[in-house]
Formats: C-alpha cells, structure tokens, sequence
C-alpha cells in the first residue's frame, strides 16, 4: 500500500497518447470502478471503459474471461488503423 501511495497517475493522464482499454470488475476492491473513471475522463485519446458485472480484481469466472475475450476482440478491430 505505501508504494502504491508513491504513483498518482491522474496527474500525467493527459499526456497518454496511445488507445486505452480499461477493463475492471463492479466489485473490485483493488482498483474500484470509481478510481477507473476518474481515470478514463483524463484520458485525451481513443479510450474505452468496460466494467464486468459480477467480477473482482481477478478474472477467473469462465463468463467473464469470455466478456474480455470478446471486448478485446472488439477494441482490436476498432484501433485497427489508429495506431502506426
């Protein structure tokens, strides 16, 4: 935890250039959802969100490994060609 304290990523979240995937769980306690909005807003570029119901910091539920298979998918497919 006290190294964790050491990192604000917020304060530098605008100079991010590249496409972002945030993938989080509704219960993660680890890096809540709430911290991961705060985080997308300051996003400037290409930059998606998605929260997985049901699902903890840890993926392991065969539904939720599945959800990301197909937003990974997608999110692949849709940065095709905005990234050189």
């Amino acid at each position: 935890m006290e190294d964790r304290l050491k990192y604000d990523l917020l304060k530098d979240a605008d100079k991010l250039k590249m496409p972002v995937l945030l993938i989080v769980g509704d219960n993660d306690k680890v890096t809540p959802v709430e911290h991961q909005r705060l985080f997308y807003e300051k996003l400037p570029g290409p930059k998606e969100l998605h929260i997985i119901e049901g699902a903890e910091h840890t993926f392991r539920e065969t539904k939720h490994l599945k959800e990301i298979q197909q937003i990974i998918s997608h999110w692949i497919t849709s940065i095709d060609g905005l990234v050189t």
